[in-house]
């Protein structure tokens, strides 16, 4: 899993690009003037990865 890192100034830009980035596997770090402040992963992994296997597997 990679990280990504957002101040929080650019978080109402960005919504729609962190949620597709959290599907994707990526943890987003929020930071306020470079302290992070906040993690941003998908509720449950486990759960995502089985329902893309059940789908792709028919």
């Amino acid at each position: 899993m990679s990280n990504k890192t957002f101040d929080l100034k650019e978080l109402p830009a960005s919504v729609t690009k962190l949620l597709s980035l959290i599907q994707d596997g990526q943890e987003i770090v929020i930071t306020n003037d470079n302290i992070p402040v906040a993690r941003l992963t998908l509720l449950n992994p486990v759960a995502q990865s089985r329902s893309k296997l059940e789908i792709e597997c028919g």
